[in-house]
């Protein structure tokens, strides 16, 4: 899998219904991808890391991702206990297109794909059903038809999540220590810290752990090593900073924590899938948009 997936290259939207996994594949890779994602879990266990946070796998539980929010899965299966999940991705301003007649829904769907959240996570026990029924009437349609599915699902998806992300503001609920917090901490540290030169031995200082000991927790908990982890932080930085800016792929470089061009463009290539200067002329010219 690529570190930055454009699964909307041919279409405004992607959906897949019920997707089963029962073996143990292990960890993916650190990814991200250039729309909005709503992951459905109907069964599995495991944990996902969301940014600089672990969050446990719950069934009947949804998930938000955003566009170019760096995620990974682990979710253990087996026959006995399947990893079972629906994915729908889509193109903010795809949607966007048909949210012109309610402004203040519209509102809404701009800040939970543009604006940080505090919760990624909503407990939606029957929205099983929903899926279903988007699966079963994209079956039947194509082309236009199909896309108009699409985003009237995409509405009725997100109206249930914005009734519950209403009732759940100024609930907080109390959190225990977790294991997984020193984890969480050197993420936090590495996003902080990405464009300096790595030091594994700053960073367990500043943990209080030594450097074997941080590097063996870290892979534990993530399926990653700490280099692996900080090379996806920067290059998805790069990606925003291609897309966004006019700046030349040197200076690039140099911002994101790259000591040469040539070693960026050479790391970029093997996990975007392209050079940058090609990535960047993508975007211009529509294949992958973010704005």
């Amino acid at each position: 899998m690529k570190l930055i997936d454009n699964v909307l290259r041919s279409h405004p939207y992607l959906f897949a219904h019920r997707n089963v996994t029962t073996d143990n594949g292990g960890y993916a890779v650190f990814h991200a991808h250039q729309g909005l994602e709503l992951l459905y879990v109907e069964q599995g266990e495991g944990h996902f890391i969301l940014e600089n946070r672990i969050m446990p796998i719950k069934p009947q539980t949804l998930y938000l991702f955003q566009p170019f929010q760096l995620h990974r899965v682990h979710a253990p299966a087996s026959p006995q206990n399947p990893y079972i999940r629906s994915v729908l991705v889509v193109e903010p301003f795809f949607l966007e297109s048909y949210l012109s007649a309610f402004p203040e829904f519209k509102t809404f769907f701009q800040r939970i794909w543009k604006v940080e959240l505090p919760e990624q996570a909503f407990e939606l026990p029957d929205l099983a059903s929903q899926f279903g029924l988007m699966d079963q009437e994209l079956r039947q349609l194509n082309g236009t038809q199909a896309a108009e599915i699409a985003a009237m699902g995409t509405i009725s998806i997100l109206r249930r999540l914005r009734i519950v992300m209403e009732a759940s503001v100024g609930r907080k609920e109390a959190r225990s220590p977790r294991k997984t917090e020193l984890t969480e901490q050197a993420m936090a540290w590495l996003d902080v810290n990405f464009k300096e030169e790595f030091s594994l031995s700053r960073l367990a200082a500043e943990l209080h752990l030594s450097p074997y000991y941080l590097s063996h927790l870290f892979k534990q908990d993530t399926g990653n090593s700490l280099t692996e982890y900080l090379t996806a932080k920067r290059l998805r930085e790069a990606c925003l900073l291609l897309q966004s800016t006019e700046l030349p792929v040197a200076i690039i470089a140099e911002r994101v924590g790259f000591a040469t061009a040539s070693h960026f463009i050479h790391t970029f290539k093997k996990h975007i899938g392209v050079t940058p200067y090609k990535y960047r002329k993508e975007v211009r010219e529509g294949k992958g948009r973010l704005r």
